[in-house]
C-alpha cells in the first residue's frame, strides 16, 4: 500500500472555483452537443423506438453520420450516453423505449440488455439494473481518498471512463465461485435457511493489487485489483475459524496475504441492510431486486450484498477503465515514492514455494516480532494487546520490559514460529478448498 501526506498550503478555493465553471461550461457543452445529435437523427431513434430493439440502437447510434461530430468534441460518445437516453425519455413519453448506457443496451424497465450480460459474463436471464452501475459510479467518485485527491487538483471528475461489464465480470465470477462452494450453479432462489447454511467467509487466492517492485504495474497507477484470476482459498464454517484466521494474520506480522476470511455480504443480516450506509458508499437500490413471493431472495440480490461487502462498489483493473489525465499524472509521481510492504501470498506457503517458517524465524529475530513474543511469555491475548484500555497496559508493560534489557530468546522464538505454524496448517488443513 501506498502511503503518503500532502503538505500543500495552495489557495484550493479559486482551483475549485474554476473547476466548478468549467464543469458546468462542459455541461452545457454536453446538453447543447446532445440536443443537435438528436435532431440530426431523429429518423434514427424512432426507428429504434419502434423496433425496440436493443441491437439496433446500439448500431444505429455508433454507426449514424456524427461520427465526425463526435471526434472533434472530445470522444464525446460515452459522456452523452446518459444525457441522451434522458432526452429520448423526455421527447418520446413513452414506456416501452429502449435506450443506452454505458454502452450497452437498457430495456423498459431499466435492466441492462443482452449485450452487457454477455459482456460480463452473466446468465443470459440475469438482472443488472442500470441503477446499480450508476452506484458504483457514485461509490467510485465519492470515495474518500478519491474525494481528497481531486480537492486537491481542483478536478471533478477521478475517471474518464469505468468498464461497467468487466467489473461486474470479475465480481460477478468471485460471488459465482463462493456461490457454487454451497449450492449448483442453476439455483436462483434463497431461503432464509438457505442463507443461514452457508459458510460463514472466505479466503481468497490470486488478487493483483499494486506492486512497486514492478514500475510497469499499472495498477500502481489506478490504485485497483484485477480479480480475473482469483478463486476461492478456504472455506470458514464457523466464526471460531474466521476469527483464528484474523488472529494469525495479525501475530505473524500481518505477513500471510490472503489468510483473512470476508463474509461477502452472504448472511441474512448484510442483504436486508445492503441499501443502507453513507451517502458516499455503495448503497443499490433493492426495490429493483425485490423478493420472492415465498419470501425468498434472487441470486440478484445476494449479488448486491456482495458488491457492497467485498467490492464496495469499487471499480476494477480493466484497459478500459482511465482517469482523469491530472489524476493519472499525480498518481503516476507518487508511485515513484512508493514501495512494497511484506507480504507472502498464502497458497505460497500452502504450496512450499515459500519456506515461511524460516521467513518468520528471521522477521522474529530482527526484532519484529517482539510485542507478540512477549505477549507469549507474559500469557496475554493477542486482542488485549492492541485494543483500548488493554492495549495501552500492554504497551506499558512491553515498553517497560524493553528498558529494563528484555529481548526474544531464541528459545522463545523457536516456541512462537512453531506455535504459528502449527496453528496455521491446523487451520488450513479444516478449511482449504
Amino acid at each position: 500500500m501506498s502511503i503518503f501526506s500532502i503538505n500543500d498550503n495552495s489557495n484550493y478555493g479559486s482551483i475549485l472555483s474554476q473547476s466548478k465553471a468549467n464543469k458546468e461550461s462542459k455541461e452545457n457543452s454536453k446538453i447543447s452537443f446532445a440536443n443537435a445529435f438528436l435532431k440530426q437523427n431523429a429518423s434514427k431513434l424512432n426507428e429504434i423506438q419502434s423496433a425496440n430493439s436493443q441491437t439496433l440502437i446500439k448500431s444505429e447510434v455508433l454507426n449514424s453520420g456524427s461520427n465526425s461530430t463526435l471526434d472533434t468534441n472530445y470522444g464525446l460518445f460515452s459522456e452523452f450516453q446518459n444525457t441522451v437516453h434522458t432526452l429520448k425519455y423526455k421527447q418520446a413519453d413513452t414506456s416501452n423505449i429502449v435506450s443506452l448506457a454505458y454502452g450497452y443496451g437498457v430495456d423498459a424497465n431499466g435492466y441492462m440488455g443482452s449485450d452487457f450480460n454477455k459482456a460480463a459474463g452473466l446468465p443470459e436471464d440475469f438482472k443488472i439494473h442500470k441503477s446499480t452501475l450508476d452506484e458504483i459510479k457514485k461509490a467510485a467518485e465519492n470515495d474518500p481518498v478519491v474525494s481528497s485527491t481531486k480537492e486537491y487538483l481542483g478536478v471533478s471528475e477521478y475517471y474518464t471512463n469505468i468498464d461497467m461489464a468487466e467489473t461486474i465480470k470479475q465480481y460477478y465470477n468471485l460471488f459465482s465461485n463462493a456461490l457454487g462452494q454451497s449450492f449448483p450453479n442453476d439455483k436462483t432462489s434463497f431461503s432464509e435457511a438457505d442463507i443461514n447454511s452457508m459458510p460463514k467467509g472466505y479466503a481468497i487466492n490470486g488478487i493483483k493489487s499494486m506492486d512497486f517492485n514492478d514500475p510497469s504495474n499499472r495498477m500502481n497507477i489506478t490504485h485497483l485489483r484485477d480479480f480475473s484470476n482469483s478463486s476461492i482459498a478456504n472455506i470458514y464454517q464457523t466464526p471460531e475459524q474466521m476469527k483464528e484466521a484474523e488472529s494469525l494474520y495479525i501475530q505473524s506480522g500481518s505477513l500471510i496475504d490472503g489468510i483473512n476470511g470476508h463474509s461477502f455480504g452472504l448472511s441474512l443480516e448484510e442483504i436486508k441492510n445492503v441499501s443502507k450506509g453513507e451517502d458516499w458508499q455503495f448503497n443499490p437500490d433493492m426495490s429493483v431486486y425485490p423478493q420472492n413471493e415465498d419470501g425468498s431472495y434472487s441470486k440478484e440480490a445476494l449479488f448486491m450484498s456482495f458488491l457492497k461487502s467485498y467490492g464496495s462498489g469499487q471499480p476494477v483493473e480493466s484497459p478500459k477503465t482511465t482517469l482523469n489525465p491530472k489524476i493519472e499524472t499525480f498518481n503516476r509521481a507518487m508511485a515513484k515514492e512508493s514501495f512494497n510492504g511484506d507480504s507472502i501470498a498464502l497458497n505460497d506457503i500452502m504450496t512450499g514455494k515459500v519456506d515461511f517458517a524460516s521467513l518468520l524465524k528471521g522477521y522474529a529475530q530482527d526484532g519484529w516480532l517482539d510485542a507478540d513474543i512477549y505477549a507469549m511469555e507474559k500469557g496475554v491475548a493477542w486482542q488485549n494487546t492492541s485494543i483500548g484500555y488493554g492495549g495501552a497496559w500492554f504497551d506499558n508493560q512491553f515498553n517497560q520490559a524493553k528498558a529494563n534489557g528484555w529481548k526474544a530468546s531464541s528459545e522463545s522464538i523457536n516456541s512462537y514460529v512453531g506455535s504459528i505454524m502449527d496453528r496455521l496448517n491446523n487451520l488450513i488443513g479444516q478449511t482449504r478448498v
